[in-house]
């Protein structure tokens, strides 16, 4: 009784560690998001699908207004709560709904309002609900063990890779919520030994999950095709009756398959932005093409070694793959090597179901996601700390056992000193700037639009038709401006707009796709008192010039 007291007050000690833990890790995350000074261009889109009422268009030869682009980025009065909108919007883009319905449905209150935190509150609490999540999902990994469980949360809640993931205000983080539901759905069932598939329990929370996963991003059908395939092996060699395994399997697939049947009702787009659209194109043209499997790997890799294990992720696996190399050798001259593999896939079958899936996703993933540099950190973020969690795990048991059986502690030595090296360089990253998505850069630029439009001065948008929408990359400093004058570069004349022609200095966005000498001589030949011209500072999409 004593000895079962004292397990019961040393679980609830490292609780209540994890629960300060976790206080310390919202902190960081609100500290970064009011860091947060400009927007990635997919981030507009957020808001624009989100808000959209007439539609963000640009046309030759003529102003557009602070309300008509500003009214584009903002649920109107009167506006609120157009969920079938919404959904209407979405299926002429590449994704499904529900987080933009979460956005619409914040956005609604606020109306005629624009607020980098009616994305980042998602953000923030699906971020607060996936530490949990993933605490919970190690302690069933781990078979209760606290002190590991801690290690894994402590370490990936200061991350770079979740850091950034927090202040992305796209779907992303709420998809990790749904992936790690779907895992510890699933991971419970196989650790707790369960003889029939709860109903209650099981079969319909999976499937409101998966609904709603599938629904938030097509990459949980990803994780969710991995997942099943190792749980569906696990329900049909585990010791059981024929007869049972029989009924789970069809329930099993029933409960999926009606989740998935009222997604398609809810949102029938679903399969031709999946198969047909321009990223489901993309991407099954990606997953077929052989010849990028490699580079693409490495790509993802590297970015999961960065964000994720600053950078020794690479040794971490080579030390487990030495340990497992010697305690295999080790454990053959006592055991049968049939013996020892059947023991090793009975005992740690949940360890061997969630690798394979993680795996699985990964590959998938590396074979699809864009390649857009440190911003494609996003495609991956929702098994991130999975990564961690099984690495971290193998550390731990291959140490204990490797290290030897007089003093059992050594592995979790082993662990401490590589998950505190990993945080040291981490938190060196977190401090030097490896967060993503907060554009610092942007603090300036914005001051420059605001004491531009404070001095009267006008400004023109020499844009490319074919790329019409970059201007959506600009827009946190247009909301500065009361107007914008718009000019294609196809057409070569000059402006022959009075207030263009007439001004005495002149704010220029030209599009980094002009031939930039031959546009700055049309602007001179459009106004001769403008002889002077300074560049400002360059965005992805153009470069902004002061004209006077």
């Amino acid at each position: 009784m004593t000895e079962h007291k004292e397990r019961k007050g040393a679980r609830k000690a490292w609780y209540y560690i994890f629960l300060m833990t976790w206080c310390a890790q919202m902190i960081l995350a609100v500290y970064f998001c009011t860091q947060k000074q400009g927007f990635h261009e997919d981030e507009y889109y957020s808001y624009y699908s989100t808000a959209r009422t007439y539609g963000l268009f640009v046309e030759d030869g003529k102003w557009k207004e602070y309300d008509d682009y500003f009214q584009e980025f903002t649920v109107l009065e009167g506006q609120g709560f157009q969920y079938g909108l919404v959904r209407l919007v979405q299926s002429w883009d590449v994704h499904p709904p529900v987080y933009y319905w979460v956005l619409h449905t914040i956005c609604s209150f606020f109306p005629g309002q624009f607020s980098k935190w009616f994305g980042l509150v998602i953000n923030l609490a699906a971020f607060g609900v996936s530490l949990f999540l993933l605490w919970d999902l190690s302690m069933e990994i781990t078979k209760r063990k606290e002190k590991l469980s801690f290690i894994i949360c402590f370490f990936y809640g200061f991350t770079p890779a979740v850091m950034s993931s927090v202040v992305f205000i796209r779907m992303y983080a709420l998809l990790t919520v749904f992936v790690y539901l779907c895992a510890i759905l699933h991971i419970r069932v196989m650790a707790r030994g369960e003889e029939t598939l709860s109903i209650r329990k099981f079969l319909l929370p999976l499937a409101v999950v998966t609904y709603l996963g599938f629904l938030t991003q097509y990459y949980y059908f990803i994780f969710l095709f991995f997942m099943a395939a190792a749980f569906g092996v696990w329900l049909l060699f585990r010791e059981q009756k024929i007869d049972r395994k029989r009924k789970n399997c069809f329930l099993y697939g029933i409960s999926l398959g009606v989740a998935f049947l009222l997604a398609y009702v809810t949102y029938p787009s679903c399969l031709g932005q999946m198969f047909r659209g321009q990223r489901g194109a993309q991407a099954t043209g990606n997953f077929f093409d052989m010849s990028n499997t490699f580079s693409r790997i490495c790509f993802f890799g590297k970015l999961l070694n960065e964000f994720v294990f600053g950078k020794v992720l690479y040794v971490l696996l080579a030390t487990i793959l030495l340990l497992t190399i010697y305690i295999i050798a080790r454990k053959r001259q006592l055991f049968p090597a049939k013996t020892l593999m059947k023991t090793l896939i009975k005992k740690y079958a949940t360890y061997w179901a969630l690798l394979f899936t993680v795996i699985g996703y990964f590959l998938v993933v590396s074979k699809t996601g864009l390649l857009l540099g440190e911003t494609s950190i996003r495609y991956q973020a929702p098994v991130y700390g999975m990564v961690v969690l099984l690495v971290f795990m193998a550390l731990w048991e291959l140490g204990r056992k490797c290290l030897g059986n007089v003093d059992s502690n050594r592995g979790k030595r082993l662990l401490a000193v590589a998950a505190a090296v990993c945080l040291l360089v981490n938190c060196a990253g977190l401090l030097s700037g490896r967060v993503v998505f907060l554009y610092p850069e942007d603090e300036e630029r914005v001051a420059f639009a605001r004491e531009r439009a404070a001095a009267g001065t006008p400004v023109l948008y020499l844009y490319d038709e074919g790329q019409s929408w970059c201007v959506w990359d600009s827009a946190n400093e247009f909301f500065e401006y009361h107007r914008i004058y718009f000019a294609s570069l196809y057409d070569t004349e000059p402006i022959t707009d009075d207030v263009i022609a007439g001004c005495d200095d002149l704010v220029v966005y030209l599009s980094n796709s002009a031939d930039t000498d031959a546009e700055i001589q049309r602007i001179m030949d459009s106004n001769p008192k403008l002889t002077a011209y300074e560049l400002q500072y360059q965005e992805k999409y153009c470069d902004v010039y002061y004209f006077k």
